[in-house]
């Protein structure tokens, strides 16, 4: 099946799904992947063959980039869940994770804790990667505060910005200009009470990443009431595109104990039958 059989109220495929993006029967699992400020779908281009047929991957898009330049970027975070929330949620009806990186984690994060308050099918597995915490205080720089050329700096000093970019002024404006309002849409996460999800929990922590140490990633064992496992990462803040093999290996580690999950919770049901 694709995205074509999952239309909208208004009869079109959700803007945030990829129009080639398959999701066969046969997988045991979808894992919803959204990307890092600044970033894109295209992120995670490498991730279906790396997991392989078990798992279908599913890139969500945010509007203002790549095939969704010409839409208006998000700059405050409800207005995004609301849209996310509705686009995705027939996606969301079998078993299925979601993984997100640094902005993305807040993303894959907030869309959880709405689906468990309002009493709907929750991820069997959440991971983020280079994420700190929403309960801990913003550890990215304040996009208002911030120069062009400060952020440009910031952004390079993590690792964020291509070589390819940084020969083109042009490009590096945009990029610096797509930074800031993902960096904005960040800031206007709502600092919700501390809710513990009945969800495992999958952290992913770089050794060199100045926005999430050791003790930070450690922190997001107050958001669940299930298991949390960290995981050290080699590289800095960008771990996933530096290690790609890498971080795949402990996905697809940690992917597994989902998918026992769900046989255990068939076999549960069958045998009170």
């Amino acid at each position: 099946m694709t995205v074509d059989g999952l239309v909208s109220g208004a009869g079109t495929v959700p803007p945030c799904l990829l129009p080639w993006q398959r999701l066969p029967d046969s997988a045991s699992i979808r894992l919803l992947c959204f990307h890092h400020a600044g970033g894109a779908a295209s992120s995670f281009a490498s991730w279906q063959a790396g997991l392989g047929p078990a798992v279908t991957v599913v890139p969500v898009q945010l509007p203002g980039r790549e095939r969704r330049v010409r839409q208006s970027r998000f700059r405050d975070f409800g207005r995004l869940l609301d849209e996310l929330d509705e686009q995705l949620d027939p996606l969301l009806d079998g078993s299925y994770a979601v993984y997100g990186h640094s902005l993305g984690g807040l993303i894959a994060h907030e869309l959880t804790r709405r689906r468990v308050t309002t009493g709907r099918r929750a991820p069997e597995l959440l991971l983020v990667g280079a994420c700190s915490p929403p309960h801990l205080p913003r550890s990215a720089v304040a996009p208002q505060n911030a120069s062009d050329a400060e952020l440009a700096s910031w952004m390079r000093e993590l690792g964020g910005v291509p070589e390819r970019v940084s020969r083109h002024p042009d490009w590096l404006r945009r990029s610096v200009e797509l930074l800031r309002d993902d960096l904005s849409l960040a800031h206007s996460h709502p600092r919700h009470p501390v809710v513990r999800l009945p969800v495992p929990l999958g952290v992913l922590a770089a050794q060199s990443d100045p926005l999430l140490t050791p003790a930070q990633a450690r922190e997001w064992a107050r958001h669940t009431t299930n298991d949390l496992q960290v995981h050290t990462m080699p590289g800095g803040h960008f771990f996933h595109r530096e290690f790609p093999e890498a971080t795949l290996r402990v996905i697809s580690q940690l992917l597994p104990v989902a998918t026992e999950r769900i046989r255990a919770d068939g076999r549960s049901q069958m045998s009170g039958l």
